[in-house]
């Protein structure tokens, strides 16, 4: 059985913590529980994860402070479940539950392909961080 449910109270469990590893630059634990603390302390913040059989294989968290313009924090997919169409599902989900005008990313090399395949327009930020290049992600809902 698949579903996807708001995780945000459970932010801070390892089977979590483990799929946002995905997504963040040498993933610590100390960096992780950071970057959580963070999310469960903002009360803009939402935390979705896409559960099959019990088990979190993918984890959105977004910024909802403007409604019309929904921000990706981040989206991360286990690495035995990637290349599923589980990302596009909980982008999906965030575009038909909370109907925003705007979804807006921030990402490097690694993830630009993803948001380019969904739609996204893509604008190059040039090197933010010492060679690193990042780009800005915005996807228009015409939904």
């Amino acid at each position: 059985m698949e579903e996807i449910r708001d995780i945000k109270v459970i932010l801070k469990t390892s089977d979590i913590t483990r799929v946002l590893a995905e997504s963040v630059y040498n993933p610590t634990q100390e960096r992780l529980m950071s970057r959580v603390d963070e999310y469960t302390n903002n009360t803009n913040v939402a935390a979705f994860g896409y559960i099959v059989d019990g088990s979190i294989c993918g984890v959105i968290v977004l910024d909802t402070a403007q409604k019309e313009k929904i921000i990706i924090l981040d989206i991360a997919v286990s690495k035995s479940s990637q290349h599923l169409g589980i990302g596009s599902k909980l982008i999906n989900y965030v575009l038909v539950c909370l109907k925003p005008s705007i979804i807006l990313a921030e990402t490097d090399d690694d993830a630009v392909g993803f948001y380019r395949k969904y739609g996204f327009e893509i604008n190059n930020l040039g090197e933010k961080y010492p060679n690193i290049k990042r780009y800005e992600c915005k996807y228009v809902n015409n939904m």
